[in-house]
């Protein structure tokens, strides 16, 4: 089987939402990236699933206290949302509020406030 496949991605990705849910986030964190890789590959780089699979392992890399990954990963997915679904869909909103929720947590209410 061709593990390069888009539905073996998005099998991948909901097994990283199953430990994500069960608080495992080390495990979580590798199927996403596993997904990640595979969507980026078939996908390409600004495609909405490869933004949804940046957004989940944000999630992830915050819940470890990882802040400075979970930025990058929320910045590119933003990035791509904003470019393909533009400034005013509930992706990008949700990306948005993760970003300034991440900024609170690591003591930049100034930059909380901008998202």
């Amino acid at each position: 089987m061709d593990q390069n496949r888009t539905d073996v991605a998005r099998t991948l990705h909901n097994l990283g939402n199953l430990y994500s849910a069960i608080g495992n986030h080390q495990q979580a964190k590798e199927y996403y990236e596993r997904a990640l890789a595979i969507k980026l590959k078939k996908l390409g780089p600004e495609h909405t699933n490869v933004a949804l699979a940046l957004y989940r392992l944000g999630n992830v890399h915050s819940a470890m206290g990882n802040h400075q990954q979970a930025m990058e990963c929320y910045e590119r997915a933003s990035s791509i949302d904003l470019k393909t679904l533009g400034a005013e869909d509930t992706d990008v909103a949700c990306t948005l509020h993760s970003l300034g929720n991440l900024q609170n947590a690591m003591g930049n209410h100034q930059q909380a406030k901008e998202y």
